[in-house]
């Protein structure tokens, strides 16, 4: 492990991992609004001008997480909609990279992020089939794999990893969630468990670990300019 990107989901969390990334010299940030938390009372009206100030930082290599949740009723479509585009057009002032939430809403989130021009970034922990990866693959962005590509069920998810370019490929914890095969009753996961998860797509793709961590973390450099 070479250095981290700690992941905002809302002002707080943006703010900590800012505070983070400027305790450690290992440690970088990225800051947004989660889909799940676009609709909180305590949101202030100034939103985007706060995640600015945050964004201008030199040691924050990201937006986000941003993108769309269908999958909890926590904010109406409409609402999240609106904040992936604020989302990405603070990514386009900012010439910065995306970080997407996307879950069990993937025609919206696919139609949303090719439509806009600038868009470019990382679909974190990615969970649809090939038919919504390769046009997104197409787009520029990269996809990034979780413990969840462990889970025996998960075949789509194992067939993205599987035959999706190398130089696009990311690994990630989620953490506290989605702890790999074998370990997937221990919480909270951890990074250490990043191992777990590209033995297992090396497996997959029939390369070396090493080859493996040699390209995501080559990948991870260039997309967020480390």
């Amino acid at each position: 492990m070479e250095r981290i990107i700690c992941v905002g989901i809302n002002i707080p969390t943006s703010e900590r991992a800012v505070e983070l990334a400027e305790k450690y010299p290992n440690i970088y940030a990225s800051a947004g609004i989660h889909p799940n938390d676009c609709a909180e009372a305590e949101i202030p009206d100034n939103w985007e001008k706060i995640l600015s100030d945050m964004l201008a930082h030199p040691k924050v290599v990201a937006v986000g997480e941003t993108g769309l949740d269908y999958y909890w009723d926590d904010a109406p479509p409409s609402k999240q909609k609106k904040f992936l585009q604020a989302h990405l057009d603070l990514a386009q002032s900012f010439d910065l990279p995306v970080v997407i939430h996307n879950r069990d809403a993937d025609q919206d989130v696919l139609t949303q992020l090719i439509s806009h021009p600038h868009a470019k970034g990382v679909m974190h922990c990615w969970s649809a089939p090939w038919e919504i990866a390769r046009p997104l693959i197409e787009k520029g962005f990269h996809i990034s794999f979780t413990g969840s590509v462990t889970f025996k069920k998960n075949l789509l998810v194992q067939e993205v990893a599987r035959q999706m370019p190398l130089d696009r490929l990311l690994l990630e914890t989620d953490s506290p969630f989605l702890t790999p095969t074998p370990y997937r009753n221990i919480k909270p996961n951890e990074p250490k468990y990043i191992p777990v998860i590209a033995e297992f797509i090396a497996n997959l793709r029939g390369i070396t670990v090493d080859d493996l961590a040699q390209a995501t973390t080559r990948n991870a450099d260039i997309l967020f300019q480390l």
